[in-house]
């Protein structure tokens, strides 16, 4: 139990804000807030508020929608205008919850959160950014080189059920440390507001030249947000235009034009 929160992502401060998530449409992007107390912070890592209460107010009075979490996606960009994390869900931030190191100075007014909820807007998002003062010493790389990148495999009725991933050539030839999947079943849609297939309908296979390195992997296994479970992929590789996913036998003529929404984690 010991990787849960952020026992291993050093901080010697921490600074919560606030975005209103009111009016944003589905697909729509909200930029955070340019924050000056936060804009020469070395950022360690980032905490999405999450109650199971629905209805609880910050200081100013604003409502902290903590169970939407699931239905927003969070991308972060750094002084080189990098998104090196893509479209993330951003219930894998949530208080409790599966820790990603951020590990870099953040350009806050060209983050975002993405609203992916097509019933109804969330209210407001509080996120808490730790940081530290310890950069460039030995408690401390200044170089984390996390990245994640985000990814649409497009799934349609076929009699086949085979659906071939994107040739996404930022990743070729990567080495993943992990595949995150989206954490809900329902109402749901990506970035680009196209309808999620429910992790639990989706099987990944994944080819390396010759070789099945993965095979019929449930989606499932990669909706790896709940408290201290995460996969530990050892530098998986593979060739994913030759990778496919494959769909629940009874949904595979019926499920119309959806995607299998994915996140890829590497190190440069």
């Amino acid at each position: 139990m010991n990787n849960i929160g952020l026992s291993y992502l050093p901080f010697t401060g921490a600074y919560s804000i606030v975005v209103d998530m009111s009016q944003a449409k589905p697909g729509e992007r909200v930029y955070l807030p340019d924050t000056p107390v936060l804009s020469d912070k070395f950022i360690t890592g980032v905490f999405a508020f999450w109650s199971y209460d629905g209805n609880i107010q910050d200081p100013d009075g604003n409502l902290i929608d903590g169970n939407r979490l699931y239905y927003m996606n969070l991308t972060l960009v750094d002084l080189e205008n990098d998104d090196f994390i893509s479209n993330v869900p951003l219930v894998y931030f949530s208080f409790g919850g599966r820790q990603i190191p951020v590990n870099r100075y953040l350009v806050l007014p060209n983050c975002y959160i993405t609203n992916n909820y097509a019933a109804s807007p969330a209210n407001h998002v509080m996120l808490t950014f730790f940081y530290t003062s310890k950069v460039g010493n030995n408690e401390l790389s200044p170089a984390g080189k996390l990245r994640i990148q985000s990814m649409n495999v497009p799934v349609y009725s076929n009699s086949a059920n085979r659906y071939y991933l994107p040739d996404n050539r930022v990743l070729v030839d990567k080495k993943f440390r992990n595949i995150y999947s989206t954490s809900v079943f329902v109402n749901t849609t990506t970035p680009a507001v196209k309808e999620i297939v429910a992790p639990d309908n989706s099987f990944l296979t994944l080819i390396l030249r010759s070789d099945i390195i993965l095979y019929r992997f449930p989606v499932l296994y990669l909706s790896q947000w709940n408290f201290p479970f995460r996969l530990n992929m050892d530098n998986l590789q593979a060739d994913l235009p030759s990778s496919y996913i494959e769909l629940s036998q009874n949904i595979a003529q019926t499920v119309g034009d959806k995607v299998v929404f994915l996140n890829f984690e590497y190190e440069d």
